[in-house]
C-alpha cells in the first residue's frame, strides 16, 4: 500500500529475503518469515518444499534470466505447502493491505495483480500443487485435525471469481492531516475491538496517540519533579526514629535507607539507641525474601528491663537484620 515501493497495489504471498550474512537457508527463512509477517507458525515436519528455481535478476524480486556477471540479485523461488491451520494476522497495517484467502483459479484469471515473480510462475506453481496434492493428503496429521483446519478455513472470507477485486480487498494508506481526530470517549469502543480494526481505522489511532503523547510531554516533566521532591521527602520521613533536624543529616552521610550495621558504624548513634526498644515490622516481598525493616519510636518509651511482644533492641536487629534497610 506505499505508493513510493516497487509493485504498489500488487497481490503477494509471505515471504522475503534470506540473512546471506547469518547463512540462514531457504527453510529457516520461509517459517521466520512467515510469522514475522502474518504470525503463523509453519512446523518443519508438516513444511512440504515442492519445487524450488534460482535465477540471476537486475531487479529485485524480477526473476529475469541474464548473465551472472550482470546480475545484482540472484532470486530463489521456492513454493513450500503447508495446512494453514489458522487464518493469517494483519501486523503490517503501515505497509501492507490486510490478507485475504485466494483460490489458484482466480489467482489464474487475474495475474495482472500479482507481484512479477508470481504473475511469471503461477501456472507452474498451480502446476506443481496439483502434483504433489495426493502427497500433501497423505501427510502424517491427523485426520479428525485436518477436518477441523477446513470446517475453519470454510469460515473466513474467499475471495471467487465475481467479487475478485484486490483493489476492494485492502485500505490504502492515507495522508496524516486528512486522519479525523477522535474524542477521548471513542477510543474504548476502537479499544475493545482492536482485533477487528481497518487499517484506516488504526491510522486514527496512532494519530490519537500522537495527540496524547504531545498532551502529557509537559505534565511528565512536572511529574519528574515531584517525584524527586517525594524521593527527597520520603527518605527524611522514613528515618523517623531520628528528630527532624538530625534527618537530613543522616540522610546525607548515610543514604536514604540505611542499615543499621552502617548506623552502628556512627558512636553517637549507637550511644543515642543502645538502651532504647523499637516498634518494628519486617517486610518481605512477594517471593518471601525479606525486603527493609521498619522501625518506629513508642509513644511510652522506657528503658529495658524485659521486652514485649512486636519490641526489640538495637542489638537485637544488629544482630539479626544488620543489612536490612532501614525505613
Amino acid at each position: 500500500i506505499n505508493p513510493n515501493k516497487d509493485f504498489y497495489l500488487k497481490l503477494n504471498g509471505p515471504g522475503g529475503k534470506a540473512v546471506h550474512e547469518k547463512n540462514e537457508n531457504i527453510d529457516v527463512c520461509v517459517i521466520r518469515e512467515c510469522f514475522e509477517e502474518a504470525e503463523i507458525v509453519l512446523r518443519n515436519e508438516k513444511l512440504l518444499k515442492i519445487f524450488e528455481e534460482t535465477c540471476y535478476s537486475t531487479k529485485e524480486w524480477r526473476a529475469e534470466p541474464c548473465l551472472q556477471k550482470e546480475a545484482k540479485y540472484i532470486v530463489t523461488l521456492a513454493i513450500y505447502l503447508h495446512p494453514l491451520e489458522e487464518p493469517p494476522k494483519h501486523i503490517e497495517p503501515h505497509t501492507l493491505g490486510p490478507w485475504n484467502l485466494y483460490k489458484i483459479k482466480d489467482l489464474l484469471k487475474h495475474r495482472n495483480e500479482l507481484v512479477p515473480v508470481l504473475e511469471e510462475n503461477i501456472e507452474l506453481i498451480d502446476g506443481k500443487i496439483k502434483t504433489y496434492e495426493q502427497d500433501v493428503l497423505e501427510l502424517p496429521i491427523n485426520i479428525q485435525k485436518l477436518e477441523e483446519i477446513k470446517i475453519k478455513m470454510e469460515k473466513q472470507p474467499q475471495r471467487t471469481q465475481e467479487t475478485f477485486n484486490f483493489l476492494n480487498d485492502i485500505d490504502l494508506e492515507i495522508p496524516e492531516e486528512e486522519i479525523p481526530e477522535i474524542l477521548d470517549k471513542q477510543f474504548p469502543v476502537l479499544a475493545l475491538n482492536f482485533g477487528k480494526l481497518s487499517s484506516y481505522e488504526i491510522q486514527i489511532l496512532i494519530k490519537y496517540k500522537k495527540k496524547i503523547q504531545e498532551s502529557i510531554r509537559p505534565l511528565r516533566r512536572i511529574e519528574h519533579k515531584i517525584q524527586t521532591i517525594e524521593k527527597s521527602y520520603k527518605g527524611f520521613k522514613y528515618l523517623s526514629i531520628f528528630n527532624k533536624a538530625e534527618r537530613k543529616i543522616i540522610a546525607q552521610k548515610f543514604g536514604e535507607n540505611p542499615t543499621i550495621a552502617e548506623l552502628s558504624q556512627d558512636n553517637t548513634i549507637l550511644h543515642k539507641f543502645r538502651n532504647t526498644i523499637f516498634e518494628f515490622e519486617i517486610h518481605k516481598s512477594s517471593t518471601n525474601k525479606l525486603t527493609y525493616l521498619k522501625l518506629r519510636l513508642p509513644k511510652d518509651q522506657t528503658q529495658i528491663n524485659g521486652t514485649t511482644y512486636g519490641k526489640q533492641t538495637w542489638e537485637f536487629f544488629h544482630k539479626n537484620y544488620s543489612k536490612l534497610p532501614l525505613i
